[in-house]
């Protein structure tokens, strides 16, 4: 903020600690005690880092990965899995949820960048078989001391994950990985990247492995950013491989595997990325509601009432976009519920025959319309203050815009969708 339009008055009520205000006052009947005192103690943690880097300054001017250390030395990065290294935390897809949203009313294009490091914590998790070198690289992602990215989407193929033309081959010692991925969220900063590569185009679901690659290696991975103004804070990169080497002891999937970890982690990733949209939906709320409560515009005498009470603020978005805000909370917080309850018995089945598949599209595919859809209207509910640097809402903004594109577009979305009908069709 380099020149201050809002009084004091409208930026005090506008705080970290009121915006976490609005958000716990609409939780309270929601979450248990536990739940209650969890996400207080994040938002403690949060409210103290925001006192530290000077409020809204901070975030407009931060290298926010220059805090991964920060909330790794919290355990803010991640709670969808197991610390090997703690086991004092809270951990769980819920406790994941109720960490997006507390994180992501603080900072969503920080948290979005978090969430890409997740995406290369998932597969070590899920299979580092105990090798000592894995378990150091999941405990270096889960404290920030590292930065985590994934490859999967390439040139000319988008959405199409399967079809990949990025080429892997067995040599003495490992495989050589060759070709370039492209949109990889946080790849021109990142220490490592879970790749997926292909030994053969025309049979890439029985040839795709997975391996962690890391930069520093004389045969690692190179990144250059590619320009996407709507999250200038977080580098989303093109990430390119010539005869990189990744030695057999950081393959997470042979011949074949990498086809299974590859819809392996599309349930939990599009059940986070939901769970992100949803807690920017609860920052750009918060904040509308807040400004709209101490803004007087018109009136007798003029400037006397607040906009909240004008029809066109109050009525047309604030109540509106809370009821459906409110509605698709609760879906999250009992499709996480059911899926913390499932955990086991889902990890001994195909990730192709995981009843959650379809849930989570469908539940991605509606937060990330939603979340463009409030953040806008929330964003000129407030005026001329919803544009400018005096708030975050540009940042909520600006995730909000590519929400329908990230972790596989809407019609993709809506493609499994379809087939999952048709599927249920056939079983009656």
């Amino acid at each position: 903020m380099k020149i201050q339009l809002v009084e004091d008055e409208i930026l005090d009520m506008m705080s970290l600690k009121n915006q976490y205000g609005v958000f716990n006052n609409n939780m309270m009947m929601l979450l248990d005690d536990n739940d209650k005192n969890y996400i207080e103690e994040i938002q403690q943690l949060c409210l103290e880092q925001e006192e530290k880097i000077g409020g809204i300054n901070g975030h407009n001017n931060a290298d926010y990965y220059d805090w991964f250390p920060w909330a790794g030395k919290h355990a803010l990065i991640n709670r969808s899995n197991e610390y090997p290294h703690r086991d004092d935390l809270k951990i769980g897809m819920k406790a994941e949820l109720l960490r997006c949203w507390t994180m992501d009313i603080f900072n969503p294009q920080f948290n979005m960048a978090m969430g890409a490091s997740t995406l290369c914590i998932n597969p070590i998790v899920h299979h580092h078989n105990n090798r000592e070198n894995l378990l150091k690289d999941l405990q270096d992602l889960l404290d920030g001391t590292k930065i985590g990215c994934i490859g999967i989407t390439e040139p000319k193929r988008g959405s199409d994950a399967v079809n990949m033309t990025v080429k892997a081959e067995k040599v003495d010692g490992g495989y050589t990985i060759d070709g370039i991925k492209c949109y990889t969220t946080n790849s021109p900063k990142a220490d490592m990247v879970a790749v997926y590569a292909v030994l053969n185009e025309e049979d890439p679901r029985g040839t795709m492995v997975q391996g962690i690659s890391h930069k520093e290696w004389d045969r690692g991975f190179k990144a250059e950013r590619i320009g996407i103004p709507s999250v200038s804070k977080v580098h989303i990169g093109k990430t390119i491989f010539e005869d990189s080497f990744i030695p057999e002891d950081y393959m997470t999937g042979g011949p074949g595997e990498g086809y299974h970890i590859l819809f392996e982690g599309l349930v939990p990733e599009r059940i986070g990325i939901a769970a992100t949209n949803v807690g920017q939906m609860w920052g750009a709320f918060a904040l509308a509601s807040l400004y709209s409560t101490v803004r007087k515009q018109f009136g007798t005498p003029p400037g006397t009432t607040k906009i909240l009470l004008h029809q066109a603020v109050g009525m047309s978005v604030l109540a509106k976009y809370h009821s459906r805000l409110i509605s698709i909370t609760m879906a999250l917080l009992k499709l996480a519920e059911a899926y913390d309850a499932k955990r086991d018995e889902l990890a001994g089945i195909s990730p192709f025959m995981n009843p959650f598949v379809a849930m989570a599209s469908q539940v991605k595919e509606q937060a990330a319309q939603l979340v463009h859809e409030l953040t806008y209207e929330c964003m000129h509910a407030m005026g001329g203050t919803g544009v400018t640097d005096q708030t975050k809402m540009p940042l909520i903004q600006g995730v909000s815009e590519i929400a329908e594109v990230v972790g596989g577009t809407r019609n993709v979305q809506l493609l499994i969708g379809s087939r999952t009908i048709n599927t249920m069709v056939k079983m009656i």
